[in-house]
């Protein structure tokens, strides 16, 4: 876990800083939200490998444990945030009258699965957390398989090549390649250097900064034509989240103090918050400045709630699924006959 101190490349600031990507896709025509997904997606299958082997595979009923502390972990802060979007959806007057069954609503909204399938989806960015806990339900199987050879990630890169043949964006394969390459770098040390990770990040930034460069020129010129290479496609966000990738994996191996442990747990209450917030004040509306205006007052919003959402409410229940975790610990000679 954490190797090195690198304070430009503490693991909490750096997905702040992608969630921050995405609030910037939603408030913007500088589409970049899905190369931070992906990269998301990276980081994830690193950590829960990494907890897997240090933690859930010491554990009475490692499965059972590990889909239950997963889901406690992100399935709270999760319906709290629908319940959120459904009460200013019906505040502003806007809630669809046509949403498909009412049944499969509720039961996506408060328990993620299904969400990205949903007909309508209230809170538009949770279709990230149901392919997250799609990934937990088969991430032992993806352990166990990449554990015995490193090629296996050739299945992963197939599963998400036919993705569209085996359920497609309803199910996790178009993204499984992602969760595997943070798995294969948790178990066999893929460690990129500092100076890989730093040209990585050097020359994602270069490229982004030639879609900023697009970006301002069509606003300037009013090349309405123009919005396609100022939307980044799907390549291009793919193209970035690999470029970044090293960066990433570099991160996760820095120290991690409270101040940036707590960056990272606010990522996602403001990656799932800043959606109904912005709705609610409506920043797609008027002039550029008038939207600046909006933007900066609804990511004030955005922090200060999720702060004290994570304060009161997401920090007390981790701190719960972490005793309830370690309550269920094998003692250390059952744990090593047990992984023997």
């Amino acid at each position: 876990m954490s190797e090195g101190s690198d304070p430009f490349a503490s693991p909490g600031a750096f997905r702040m800083a992608l969630a921050l990507s995405v609030f910037l896709h939603h408030t913007t025509s500088y589409n970049i939200g899905m190369s931070a997904v992906l990269i998301f997606f990276v980081l994830s299958g690193y950590w829960v490998a990494t907890m897997w082997a240090a933690t859930y595979s010491k554990t009475r009923a490692p499965y059972l444990t590990f889909v239950v502390s997963r889901f406690w972990r992100i399935a709270p802060v999760f319906a709290l945030c629908s319940v959120i979007t459904w009460g200013l959806l019906y505040w502003r007057g806007e809630a669809p009258a046509v949403i498909g069954s009412h049944a499969r609503q509720v039961f996506s909204n408060l328990f993620i699965l299904g969400y990205n399938s949903l007909p309508f989806q209230a809170n538009v960015p949770g279709w990230s957390l149901d392919m997250e806990l799609q990934f937990y339900l088969v991430a032992p199987l993806v352990i166990f398989l990449l554990s015995k050879s490193i090629h296996v990630l050739a299945i992963f890169v197939l599963t998400t090549v036919l993705s569209q043949w085996l359920g497609g964006a309803a199910t996790v394969a178009p993204f499984i390649i992602f969760f595997a390459l943070g798995v294969a770098s948790a178990i066999y040390g893929l460690k990129p250097s500092r100076a890989l990770a730093y040209r990585s990040l050097l020359a994602t930034l270069a490229l982004l900064f030639i879609f900023a460069a697009l970006f301002v020129k069509n606003i300037a010129l009013g090349e309405l034509q123009g919005r396609d290479l100022v939307a980044l496609s799907s390549t291009s966000n793919l193209l970035v989240a690999v470029m970044m990738t090293p960066f990433a994996l570099y991160t996760v191996r820095q120290k991690s103090g409270p101040v940036d442990r707590m960056l990272g747990d606010l990522t996602y209450i403001v990656y799932l918050l800043h959606w109904p917030v912005l709705g609610a004040i409506q920043t797609g509306e008027g002039s550029y400045g008038n939207r600046l205006w909006l933007c900066s007052e609804a990511l004030v919003i955005i922090l200060a709630v999720s702060f004290v959402v994570w304060r009161y409410f997401d920090h007390p229940l981790n701190q719960w699924r972490a005793a309830w975790v370690a309550s269920r610990k094998l003692p250390a000679s059952a744990a090593a006959r047990f992984a023997g």
